[in-house]
């Protein structure tokens, strides 16, 4: 073994383990387990984060990772005035821009917001200038002449707006512009006209990276502001424009650089006030996106799309850091032996049990259970049936009601068999249900006639069903997670809302209490976890394209997770430890033929970052 007679200045630590907490950069210890010394190091790299709530691209972004802004930009078709708010974990909706409006210039904090110009359709770019106050929009002061692409720098009350695009004839400007949180005062031109460059740092000390030159197109030059003039830096080493607006960060002297068009790139670069270096780069080339950072330390990237005009939904994020961040995220699972929707599922992703279901024509009995990796069929269900709401483990479940026609039927199961018990009070379909085989949580669900929904909730205590406090509101395919005192009830198809509802209600065993809405309306979706830690899958929401969005809920606050691959309804699932846990999905609707693939859920998580020491 190598002798470390020659390491100076640390206190060598001596433990039976690897370290576990957050620790210094560079600390040394020795694992008298592995009989190695080993090293605590820095690493960088890009994660996953929660998509977008929109697909969109040629947005706009400001903030930092914890507290983002993505806001205008071009969705499946037009351009909105949308905002999305982003807290590191998920994205909620704020308030919408008064102009719609695409390729626009952003900056500033989440809590205070600016946005300029942009471009709509025809011939001319807009000047129209909004403030964020993390709430709504306020019309300020339009900048002197329209202006789409262009890059930004500073805070809300001030700004440098650098460059942008003219529309017709098509070309790049040099015009700087200052904003002192009221009026707009030209600055010192650029040194070369451009659109669609980095900016980063102050008023007085700023940075311009990169952008399109037109006609020679993309370009790698820096320029350094001093609040007067620009003065020639140092050239990045990749040749880019950001194809919307980025956020470099706060300090000219720590900047990140990445993705971009070229014709797209994933490339990252950081600056240390003397060098740019090129680091880790994004999992996806991307442009066209979102994104800001406050330093070289951090940054997010959100929408855009690898091509022109594609566009995507996904966030990622970079962090230097002892820790490495793995973001939440889907993937591939064993299939279940029969493809069917409208089944219900219990217990873990490494001890999951599925029941009932769908074929078409013909209802299902078949009761299948995922060991992590595979499904195995079981005995099945004493009475057929699709929508049969339940609960509980691969060991101990209980089903309960079903259709058609509407049965109160409910029956348990103990690992091996199906046992019938009594029925509902009240006999229904497509209920909601959370708890465990002993203390367990029905309402809502659709019984006979049109609507035919109810707010109907009964509680079942392992052999009878007894009545409890009524749901707000009828409601039928919604979900639901946590205990028979602590539960949490969501979505569905609402009569009362025409259509599917995005209202929240927590329950405390006696009475329901409304909590904050979703930030998508779901119906016939699928929900893990607890009160205060729940995850929420799949489902029918108003677009297609936002059926594979997962919602978290932390006990007070609902915003997007990572996003499932494939789009479906009425499933079947369940997890240990909801957003932050893991979770598996079966089954479901498509919208074609009934599919039989399983997803599992992974939350984010974080690891220290070991080096072993060698002769090396």
């Amino acid at each position: 073994m190598t002798d470390y007679k020659n390491i100076r200045g640390k206190k060598i630590k001596f433990l039976t383990s690897d370290l576990s907490g957050e620790q210094s950069e560079g600390q040394i210890f020795y694992n008298d387990t592995d009989n190695d010394f080993k090293s605590v190091v820095a690493s960088a790299a890009w994660s996953a984060g929660a998509n977008l709530i929109t697909i969109s691209a040629d947005l706009a972004g400001a903030g930092s990772t914890s507290a983002g802004l993505a806001f205008g930009g071009t969705p499946a078709s037009g351009v909105t005035a949308a905002t999305a708010e982003y807290n590191g974990t998920g994205w909620i909706v704020g308030g919408n821009m008064g102009t719609a409006r695409r390729s626009l210039g952003g900056g500033g904090t989440q809590t205070a917001g600016l946005a300029i110009g942009g471009y709509v359709s025809g011939d001319d770019a807009i000047a129209i200038v909004e403030e964020y106050n993390g709430t709504a929009w306020s019309e300020q002061n339009d900048i002197p002449a329209g202006s789409w692409k262009p890059g930004m720098l500073g805070v809300q009350t001030a700004a440098v707006s650098m460059g942008g695009k003219v529309v017709t004839p098509e070309a790049s400007t040099n015009i700087t512009l200052e904003y002192d949180g009221t009026n707009w005062t030209s600055g010192g031109n650029l040194g070369t006209a451009r659109y669609s460059a980095t900016g980063a740092g102050t008023q007085t000390a700023g940075l311009a990276a990169g952008g399109f030159v037109v006609p020679n197109g993309y370009s790698a030059a820096v320029e350094n502001y001093d609040g007067s003039s620009w003065t020639a830096g140092t050239s990045l080493n990749t040749a880019r424009g950001s194809g919307s607006n980025q956020l470099g960060g706060t300090v000219n002297t720590s900047v990140l650089v990445y993705g971009g068009t070229n014709p797209a790139s994933g490339k990252t670069e950081s600056w240390d006030g003397t060098s740019w270096t090129e680091i880790a780069d994004m999992a996806t080339s991307t442009q066209r996106f979102a994104g800001a950072s406050t330093n070289n330390s951090n940054g997010f990237a959100a929408g855009g799309g690898p091509t022109s005009p594609a566009s995507k939904s996904a966030t990622e994020e970079f962090h230097i850091t002892v820790n490495t961040i793995t973001g939440a995220a889907w993937a591939s699972g064993g299939n279940i032996g029969t493809a069917r929707r409208a089944l219900w599922g219990g217990g873990t992703q490494t001890a999951g049990l599925i029941w009932g279901g769908y074929v078409g024509p013909a209802v299902e009995n078949k009761t299948e259970e995922y060991n992590g990796t595979s499904w195995s069929e079981q005995n099945n269900l004493n009475t057929a049936g699709y929508h049969i709401c339940g609960t509980g483990t691969q060991t101990a479940a209980v089903a309960f009601g079903r259709g058609t026609p509407p049965s109160g039927k409910t029956e348990e199961y103990n690992g091996t068999s199906w046992s019938e018990q009594n029925n509902l009070g009240t006999a229904r379909y497509i209920m909601s249900g959370f708890g465990v085989q002993t203390a367990a949580v029905g309402y809502g669900g659709a019984g006979h006639g049109s609507p035919g929904a109810t707010n109907i909730t009964e509680h079942y205590d392992g052999s009878s069903w007894t009545a409890g406090g009524n749901y707000p509101e009828a409601i039928y395919a919604g979900s639901a997670c946590g205990t028979q005192t602590a539960g949490l009830g969501h979505a569905g198809y609402s009569p009362a809302d025409s259509g599917r509802s995005a209202e929240a209600n927590l329950y405390n065993g006696t009475a329901w209490t409304a909590a904050n809405a979703m930030v998508l309306a779901k119906a016939n979706t699928f929900t893990s976890g607890s009160q205060t830690d729940a995850l929420n899958f799949l489902g029918d929401s108003p677009t297609a394209s936002t059926w594979v969005i997962s919602q978290r809920y932390d006990g007070t606050s609902w915003s997007t997770s990572a996003s499932a691959a494939t789009a479906r309804n009425s499933v079947a699932g369940s997890s240990t430890g909801g957003a932050t846990g893991t979770a598996f999905v079966a089954g479901g609707f498509p919208g074609s033929a009934n599919s039989n693939a399983t997803e599992e859920f992974t939350g984010e998580t974080t690891a220290l970052n070991l080096k072993t020491l060698t002769d090396s």
